[in-house]
């Protein structure tokens, strides 16, 4: 029996109070319906709903995919009137199975633009919220730029055809939207971006100034770009994984999407957001989202790192039996404390050591089942964001404490170099997988040219004691077991 609406009533799994009376348009649009946002956005929606059916009986999601390869998925989808269950596992392994019917209605511009751009133009739709990943930004983040260059963005900016980036189809359905309403809109990213709102504003203006400049001005005046910080640890769902759903409600779910019980969104507060009952949803309104962001991407994705790239040196291949490795912990907790949280700022109501606490306590969560080399994977874009700005901050003061830091860069050069030396990085996943094979095929190459020939570590490449601590720990790693290696700085730090 597959999950549809007919199926899921006939099995008593519909919410209490639920209605299929609603129509579109719908309050939410969301372009990038994928699993987080299916686990994170559109599940808080739902405790909204539990909560409230009768007085938002008509609030809905209409979901909005671009990329080619998720028409499938849009068809699974819809297959199944929009439904899916959430499995959610804590730490200690207790589960929790929900239905989640917030996704009213799921569209792919390949069939529906048509109906996309009207749904943008209704003065029904109060949010076009985001999860498009940071590549369709289409930013260089280094540089602050719109990457005009991207054969996508010249394919749209030709006019023709489906559109290839979200950027056309907000042009053009806000355009209708300006004509039809006049209407103001709130475009919420929820994208794991830091400043995302503003890397937005930026994108969207960019491309208005080529495609259509005569929107500027009352995208400028109508748009309210909010920043948020989003987190919900979301592996991708195994067969088994669905397998396993089947034996326990005796339903076929295709979309089934498995995460962490944890849960956070932090949203910038403005007074476009008034109407809106997003707190009631789970999430958390602050005047500034910056220090959240600083917190997650500094202690959960830079702790990722040092868990994935240590556990990967000493055999591990997934996240939550590394955490649980003595050494590795160990080290994560040094970093933390003596390296990281100096370098946050004060944000009212959080206590750093209760998080780190936390964190460690998901990273060992057995049932995401996160690999490392899944966290490994795109590490020049990872590690520039989430490690080196603690180094940067640290080398500030007068006792800069950098050794942790620089230690997870010397075991990222330890990984490639296993991986050059096994099979010529084949199994390495990274967009400038190219430019580090090309360095190590490099007759004479050796770790004292890595941080010069590698763009992303320019800026701590004229620190000398980042450069002595790196070739020290890196001819460590090359000439000694790592668990040695790992051992021996402990006994530094």
């Amino acid at each position: 029996m597959v999950l549809n609406y007919h199926n899921a009533r006939l099995k008593g799994l519909l919410p209490i109070g639920f209605s299929k009376n609603a129509k579109p348009p719908y309050p939410i649009l969301h372009f990038g319906v994928g699993g987080f946002h299916r686990s994170h956005q559109a599940w808080a929606l739902q405790q909204l709903l539990n909560k409230h059916p009768a007085k938002f009986s008509n609030w809905g999601i209409t979901g909005v995919n671009v990329m080619p390869q998720d028409l499938a998925f849009v068809k699974a989808l819809r297959a199944q009137d929009g439904l899916y269950f959430v499995q959610r596992y804590a730490p200690e392994g207790t589960q929790t199975t929900e239905l989640i019917t917030t996704i009213k209605e799921i569209l792919h511009v390949a069939e529906d633009y048509d109906t996309i751009l009207q749904r943008i133009a209704s003065p029904e739709t109060k949010i076009i919220s985001f999860t498009i990943t940071e590549g369709g930004y289409n930013v260089d983040l280094s540089q602050n730029r719109f990457i005009w260059e991207t054969s996508t963005v010249q394919e749209d900016l030709k006019k023709q055809g489906i559109p290839k980036t979200v950027f056309r189809i907000l042009a053009e359905g806000l355009k209708l939207r300006k004509e039809a309403c006049d209407e103001g809109i709130v475009l919420l990213s929820c994208d794991n971006v830091q400043h995302n709102g503003d890397v937005l504003r930026l994108a969207l203006l960019e491309f208005l100034h080529r495609y259509d400049s005569s929107m500027i001005d009352w995208v400028q005046q109508k748009a309210a770009f909010i920043k948020t910080m989003v987190d919900r640890i979301t592996p991708v769902t195994t067969p088994q994984q669905k397998n396993d759903l089947l034996q326990q409600v005796d339903i076929q779910d295709n979309c089934l999407v498995v995460c962490e019980d944890f849960f956070q969104w932090v949203i910038e507060e403005h007074p476009a957001l008034a109407d809106f009952p997003l707190q009631e949803m789970g999430a958390t309104l602050v005047d500034d989202v910056a220090p959240f962001e600083e917190m997650k991407l500094r202690l959960l994705n830079g702790g990722h790192s040092l868990t994935g790239l240590l556990g990967d040196a000493l055999g591990y291949d997934r996240i939550h039996t590394a955490i649980k490795d003595t050494g590795i912990h160990s080290v994560y907790m040094h970093y933390c404390n003596k390296e990281v949280i100096p370098t946050l700022s004060f944000i009212n109501g959080v206590h750093y050591n209760d998080y780190v606490e936390q964190l460690v306590a998901r990273f060992g969560n057995p049932m995401i089942n996160d690999s490392t080399a899944r966290i490994i994977s795109g590490s020049t874009d990872k590690l520039p964001k989430f490690v080196l700005p603690v180094i940067w901050d640290q080398l500030r003061q007068n006792s800069p404490q950098i050794r942790i830091g620089v230690f997870i860069l010397a075991a990222w050069y330890y990984y490639l170099d296993r991986e050059f030396k096994k099979n010529q990085m084949r199994e390495v996943q990274d967009q400038h997988r190219d430019l580090l094979m090309q360095l190590f095929s490099e007759p004479g190459w050796e770790a004292s040219m890595f941080m010069d020939r590698v763009p992303m570590l320019h800026s701590i490449k004229d620190a000398p004691i980042v450069r002595e601590l790196f070739l020290q720990y890196v001819n460590d790693f090359l000439s000694r077991e790592a668990r040695a290696v790992i051992h021996q700085l402990l006994q530094q730090v």
